[in-house]
C-alpha cells in the first residue's frame, strides 16, 4: 500500500462548505460564551455541533429534523451520563463504557447510518468521562445537566445554521451541504463475526478506560480515544480504510501534542479545534485519513485544553496514543483471524454435507 493511496483524494469530493459551516457554528458560541464568562460549556456545545453535523443524514427538512432531534437527545443523555460518572470510581466508569461501546457496536443491526452515529456518540462519551478530572485540576466542577443542555444547544445551532445555508443555496438538491446516503438505511445482519468484533472492540476500549482511571494515570485518557478512533467500525471495512484510520489517529495525536505543547492560551487552542473541525468536515468523504486526523486532533485537544503541559507530558500523551493504536490493531487482527477460522469451519461443514 502506497502513501498516495492513504492520502490521495478526489478534489470534487472536498466539501469546504460543510467544514466552514461547522466552523461558524463552533466559533459563534465560543465568542458568546467567552463574553459572558461561561466558556466552560463550550466543549459540550462544540461537540454537539461537530458530531451532529457529521451525523446529519441530509435530505428533506422533515426527516432531517426528526433524525437530528433524536440524535441530539441521545447525545444529551450520553453527555450527562459521561460527566456524572467521570468523577466517580473507575469501576462505574468502566462499566458505563462497556454498556455504551457494546450498544453502539450492535446498533449496526439497524443500518450503517445509525452505526456511524453510534460511533460518534461513543467517542463523545469517552471525551465526556475525561472532562471532570481535567477541569477538577483547574478547580472547576462540571454540572452534568447543564453540560447536557449545552450539547443540545450545539445540536440546535447546527440544525438551524445548516438549514439556513441550505435554504440560501440556489441548487441545494444538486449540490447539497450534506451528502445524503440512502444505502445507510439498510439493516445489517448480526452475524457471528460482527458480534464477536463488537465484543472485542468493547473489551479493548473498556480495558483502556479501566487502566486510565483505575491507575489514575493523568494522561492515559488519550489511550481509549485512540483505540476507539483507530479501530475500524466493523470487520467488513476495507484494509485501506483501516490503515487510514490508524494513520489519521497518529497524525491527529501528533498535531494535538504539538499544539498543546506550544500554545498555552485556551482560546487559541479552541481556535485550533475549530480549524481541525473544518478539516474533518471538508475531508469527510474525500479522504478518510485526513478526516480522522481532524476528528482525532479535535478530540485529543479537548481532553486537555484546560491543563498545563510540558515536553514530558506530551511525550506521555503520545505514548498512550500509540498504545491505544496498538490495541486497535491487535483487536482488528484477532477479529480477522477468528473470522477466517469460522469461515474455514463453515466451508468444511458445507463440503462434508455435500459429499454425503
Amino acid at each position: 500500500m502506497k502513501i498516495a493511496d492513504v492520502f490521495g483524494f478526489d478534489k470534487s469530493r472536498l466539501n469546504w462548505l460543510l467544514g466552514i459551516t461547522i466552523a461558524i457554528a463552533l466559533f459563534v458560541p465560543l465568542l458568546l460564551l467567552a463574553l459572558i464568562g461561561q466558556d466552560v460549556y463550550w466543549l459540550s456545545v462544540s461537540f454537539g455541533v461537530l458530531f451532529v453535523g457529521l451525523a446529519d443524514p441530509g435530505g428533506r427538512l422533515g426527516p432531517r429534523a426528526a433524525y437530528v432531534a433524536v440524535f441530539g437527545v441521545i447525545g444529551a443523555v450520553v453527555t450527562a451520563w459521561g460527566v456524572a460518572v467521570g468523577s466517580a470510581g473507575w469501576m462505574l466508569v468502566t462499566l458505563s463504557t462497556v454498556v455504551v461501546t457494546l450498544l453502539t457496536g450492535l446498533v449496526i443491526r439497524f443500518g450503517v447510518r445509525r452505526f456511524v452515529t453510534g460511533s460518534l456518540l461513543t467517542a463523545w462519551f469517552l471525551i465526556a468521562i475525561s472532562l471532570p478530572p481535567g477541569f477538577a485540576a483547574s478547580g472547576i466542577t462540571l454540572n452534568p445537566w447543564l453540560q447536557a443542555l449545552a450539547w443540545l444547544a450545539g445540536a440546535a445551532a447546527w440544525f438551524v445554521l445548516s438549514s439556513i445555508v441550505t435554504a440560501l443555496r440556489r441548487r441545494p438538491d444538486r449540490d447539497p451541504l450534506v451528502a445524503e446516503l440512502p444505502t445507510d438505511t439498510k439493516s445489517t445482519a448480526l452475524t457471528k463475526p460482527v458480534v464477536v468484533y463488537s465484543v472485542l472492540r468493547t473489551v479493548a476500549v473498556s480495558g483502556a478506560v479501566a487502566i486510565a482511571f483505575g491507575f489514575h494515570l493523568p494522561y492515559a485518557d488519550w489511550m481509549p480515544i485512540a483505540a476507539q478512533v483507530a479501530m475500524k467500525p466493523n470487520p467488513q471495512q476495507s484494509k485501506l480504510a483501516a490503515t487510514q484510520r490508524v494513520v489519521g489517529t497518529v497524525l491527529g495525536a501528533v498535531v494535538a501534542g504539538v499544539l498543546l505543547l506550544t500554545v498555552h492560551d485556551k482560546y487559541v487552542l479552541a481556535g485550533a479545534i475549530v480549524l481541525l473541525a473544518v478539516v474533518g468536515g471538508a475531508f469527510r468523504t474525500a479522504n478518510y485519513a485526513l478526516y480522522t486526523t481532524g476528528i482525532a486532533g479535535t478530540a485529543l485537544i479537548a481532553l486537555d485544553i484546560s491543563n498545563p503541559t510540558n515536553l514530558t507530558t506530551e511525550g506521555l500523551r503520545i505514548l498512550f496514543t500509540l498504545i491505544g493504536v496498538v490495541i486497535a490493531i491487535a483487536v482488528m487482527a484477532l477479529a480477522g483471524a477468528l473470522a477466517k477460522r469460522s469461515a474455514g469451519r463453515d466451508e468444511k461443514v458445507e463440503t462434508g454435507s455435500t459429499s454425503h
